[in-house]
């Protein structure tokens, strides 16, 4: 009896070995689909949002411009999960600001993108770092978010 537990035991332990490695490449798979995705929007689609945005838009194009880019923003902020399940405490706007600052835009693009001020952003920034523990560090906001891809 102490023979077969012994060799069940063995076989589990490699099966659950196996299931810790399929576990692993199934992670790893969803991380890059969603780096994927979130780069080919920002190549592909974000350059022609700018053009647009660019021209003389009417009321109501301006309004479904700002509409396009704002559900875009959500759907890029949904793959910044590992930032916002890890820092759960920041705002929708920290975790959005956050986002854009780990692909080394500038408070003022941020300001610009967001349709704020530079001071508004500044803010956020700045909560950002207290709410993480970096107030009084030398480590940059871009470097240390840059860890959450």
């Amino acid at each position: 009896r102490e023979k077969e537990l012994t060799v069940e035991k063995g076989n589990l332990e490699e099966v659950n070995t196996a299931l810790r490695v399929l576990l692993q490449k199934r992670e790893d798979d969803i991380s890059e689909v969603e780096q994927r995705i979130f780069l080919n929007m920002k190549k592909m689609v974000a350059p022609y949002i700018e053009k647009i945005k660019g021209t003389r838009l009417n009321g109501t194009q301006s309004t479904f411009m700002k509409i396009i880019e704002s559900n875009l923003e959500d759907i890029i902020s949904a793959f910044s999960q590992n930032l916002s399940a890890k820092y759960s405490e920041l705002t929708y706007t920290e975790i959005q600001i956050a986002n854009l600052i780990r692909q080394g835009m500038i408070t003022k693009e941020i300001a610009s993108i967001l349709n704020v001020s530079e001071r508004t952003v500044d803010v956020h920034r700045f909560n950002i770092r207290k709410k993480m523990g970096l107030t009084g560090k030398r480590i940059g906001l871009r470097s240390y978010l840059s860890q959450f891809k």
